[in-house]
């Protein structure tokens, strides 16, 4: 089946979605995935919802983990978020989602079981902020009674370390010692992580515990072993459970005193001290004849033949073990009323019997001490020794046979005390069953009303539920096209993304040729203030150079006139040329 499971588990393997980029959150990572047949709980009866994938998500950063029951990868069926609470103890094949619907997994396979529960511990241990106590998962339930502290154990062990979130190295193993662990649980013999542990578990059960630090070897740690600071783990399977005495269940042979206590047939001590054997064979024969049973066990009995001298037996049945991952609602239990003073009474009554019995018990001790003196002084082969050591004996055990008397009457008086007591008891017990009784008819009548006003209202539920049917259907057909609606404006919403993100590359690049060119204005406002003040320099220098231009003009224009005027004197003076020249010379001095 392991093999078969191995190879038909293939289509559910499961692989956890990609995330968006934009999505700081890591993706949760498949831890472990199988095939179950899943069961839902509706109108009070498990529906088959046919064969799905299971699958244990974690994220270890975050310390979230997660139940998934798929039907592929792109149909997801339901999720329950995994705790330190999640999945208890004796129902570790139910559970409920995150919608508060319960659902039951039935695997392919005891390995498939075994290995889901493994990983559940582990997840649930991983998801506690800080752990501090013991988590435990029942991987096999057993059989009988719960053990308790007193009780000896034989028990088989494998140790892990917790290495990365998950089984590290193993440490220590009863299979490599070829031998079980034996242990007195409650004696402090071993770490208090299994004090805890192992409480509640069963003969042959078998249970996954994770162990911190401050519950196993703390900061010391095992050298070579187990580090300082190392959560364990321990996969745990009682093989064999010796019951305490005290946890001795007493109900099951439970008493009630109705006669006087033992008297002795013979008056003569003599006759009891010569016949040990057959004075403590008397006191075992009376002590089972001394009452009878005190109530039943099946309701609505009255009462036993007060005839009877066997004791009482319960025969308790066993349990009818359910298949894996069937789990059925409980069964509605009526209210039976005084059920506490009851049982109260009944403990009372059983302590009494067990301290009567003690008693007696202890008389036939000392009497057979007695017999076994008496057998030694009469084996002594010197008489004249054998005389005196007898008539010292014979003293002592005088003396011995008078105190045992005394103590035997004292006994009586107790006996017939606490049978009296017995008795107001057994009256009050009888009349808080008639008044139980009662309160049983009473309930039924209120039962048998609750019924007819259930059958009004499962009628009505019923069409509700039919119309709850038809609104199903019409809401799937919404839940259908709003599906599609959904997907193509994801589409629409990936290529407008897209777009935006072209666009914002555009942006960017507008943006970096704007600073670019405010870059570039700035320089020319630069180059421009320099320009202007070149220009006034410039219209400064034209303005000088017009002024000197104008005076220059003025000089040429003069100059001019001054060149015409020797033109002038020039045309003058060579006229004045062709002509003779006179010289009149002044006379002589």
């Amino acid at each position: 089946m392991d093999q078969a499971a191995s190879h038909g588990n293939e289509s559910f393997q499961y692989t956890a979605p990609k995330q968006p980029r934009k999505n700081s959150n890591p993706a949760p990572a498949v831890v472990f995935a199988t095939a179950v047949q899943a069961f839902r709980y509706i109108n009070g009866q498990y529906v088959k919802q046919g064969k799905l994938g299971a699958a244990v998500l974690g994220t270890h950063t975050t310390k979230e983990y997660k139940l998934l029951l798929y039907m592929s990868q792109q149909k997801q069926v339901t999720t329950a978020k995994i705790h330190v609470g999640f999945l208890q103890p004796n129902n570790y094949c139910t559970f409920y989602d995150d919608q508060r619907q319960n659902w039951s997994l039935m695997f392919e396979s005891e390995k498939a079981s075994t290995d889901f529960c493994k990983e559940v511990c582990l997840a649930k241990a991983n998801s506690a902020p800080s752990l501090d106590s013991v988590v435990v998962q029942e991987l096999s339930l057993g059989e009988g009674q719960a053990v308790e502290n007193g009780d000896s154990l034989e028990v088989g062990y494998t140790g892990w370390l917790l290495q990365n979130h998950t089984f590290g190295q193993v440490f220590d193993s009863s299979q490599s010692k070829d031998k079980l662990l034996r242990l007195k649980l409650g004696a402090g013999k071993v770490i208090k992580g299994w004090e805890e542990g192992l409480l509640g578990m069963k003969k042959t059960g078998r249970r996954l515990m994770v162990i911190p630090p401050n519950l196993a070897y703390g900061s010391k740690g095992v050298a070579n072993r187990i580090p300082a600071h190392s959560t364990l783990i321990f996969e745990t399977e009682i093989r064999r459970v010796s019951t305490h005495p005290d946890n001795i269940d007493l109900a099951l042979t439970l008493f009630f005193f109705r006669e006087p206590p033992l008297r002795a047939k013979s008056n003569s001590l003599s006759e009891q001290l010569a016949n040990p054997d057959a004075t403590k064979a008397k006191l075992i024969s009376r002590m089972a004849k001394m009452g009878q049973p005190m109530l039943p066990f099946l309701t609505g009995v009255a009462s036993q033949p007060e005839s009877s001298d066997s004791e009482l037996e319960s025969s308790v049945a066993p349990s009818q073990l359910q298949p894996v991952g069937q789990v059925y609602p409980a069964q509605t239990v009526p209210y039976m009323g005084s059920s506490d003073v009851t049982s109260f009474l009944m403990t009372e009554a059983r302590q009494h019997n067990t301290e009567i019995r003690l008693a007696v018990g202890k008389v036939a001790d000392k009497v057979d001490q007695l017999a076994s003196k008496m057998d030694d002084l009469q084996r002594q082969g010197n008489l004249s020794m054998g005389m005196s050591s007898l008539s010292m004996e014979t003293s002592m055990i005088m003396h011995n046979i008078q105190r045992i008397v005394q103590e035997n009457e004292c006994l009586k008086k107790e006996v017939f005390e606490k049978s009296s007591r017995i008795e107001e008891q057994n009256h009050k017990i009888g009349e808080l069953i008639n008044q139980n009784q009662r309160y049983v008819e009473q309930s039924n009548l209120l039962l048998e009303q609750r019924n007819d006003s259930l059958k009004s209202s499962s009628e009505q539920n019923q069409a509700r539920l039919l119309q709850a049917e038809q609104d199903k259907v019409r809401l799937t057909e919404d839940l259908a096209s709003s599906t599609a609606r959904l997907s193509q404006l994801q589409l629409e919403a990936s290529c407008h993304q897209q777009k935006a993100v072209d666009l914002q590359t555009k942006l960017t690049s507008a943006l970096q040729d704007s600073e670019n060119h405010c870059q570039r204005i700035s320089a020319l406002d630069t180059q421009l203030e320099e320009l202007k003040e070149a220009a006034d320099r410039a219209q400064t220098q034209y303005r000088s150079e017009k002024q000197k231009r104008k005076e220059t003009e003025l000089r040429v224009s003069n100059m001019e006139e001054e060149l015409q005027d020797l033109k002038t004197d020039k045309e003058g003076l060579e006229s004045v040329n062709q002509t003779p020249i006179r010289v009149l010379l002044p006379p002589a001095g």
